[in-house]
């Protein structure tokens, strides 16, 4: 994230932000997240997903929760995912924890381009080949989104119908600006290729 290039003002709001944030997570999927988001080292988190299928859906939400609570397109978070066995976690810190998913998670963010901000992680390296070509492309479009957008797909996400994503605003859009802003977020192209990446996940 980078987080010394912003702010004093900007830099306080980064951890409440990623707690509510991980609040909101575990609200909307449950048990899927089994503990907090763990931040450490001031800008860095892990999180723990039980539901191997939903890694890159979750994942997606996370940032773009992200992206709507620091209402700025030019800031915006890391993700490596690490799909693999859990040793253990002691406590609730994920950050503390051990096994071949952290392992994993480690050598992507390592081998992450710098213009890359969203990779997976396998032993099976072909499979991790072919799955990061679809979310590269969807990590690309990601970036792009600004904060209104992010709000949006975050609703869709949920599985929201559009004249219910309206009352995510206060006061309430229209739904026709909820439809224009799931357009220019290409939220249709992102949830195919979600899809996409859970099936074939699912099948693991």
């Amino acid at each position: 994230m980078r987080s010394s290039r912003l702010p004093l003002a900007r830099r306080k709001k980064l951890v409440p932000d990623i707690s509510a944030a991980s609040d909101r997570l575990r609200k909307f999927f449950g048990d899927i997240v089994p503990l907090p988001v763990d931040i450490f080292r001031g800008d860095s988190w892990q999180m723990l997903i039980s539901d191997h299928a939903s890694v890159v859906t979750v994942a997606v939400f996370f940032r773009a929760t992200l992206k709507h609570l620091w209402k700025s397109g030019n800031i915006d978070t890391r993700i490596a995912i690490g799909m693999g066995k859990v040793e253990f976690i002691p406590g609730d810190r994920v950050s503390e924890g051990d096994g071949e998913a952290f392992r994993l998670s480690g050598e992507a963010l390592e081998s992450m381009d710098k213009h890359v901000r969203m990779q997976i992680g396998f032993s099976d390296k072909e499979l991790e080949k072919r799955l990061n070509v679809v979310i590269h492309l969807v990590d690309a479009i990601v970036m792009r989104w600004t904060d209104k957008q992010a709000l949006v797909v975050s609703g869709a996400l949920r599985g929201l119908k559009q004249d219910e994503i309206t009352k995510l605003w206060k006061p309430p859009i229209t739904q026709q600006n909820v439809a224009k802003h799931l357009l220019k977020a290409k939220w249709y192209q992102v949830g195919s290729a979600l899809d996409h990446i859970k099936y074939n996940l699912d099948k693991l």
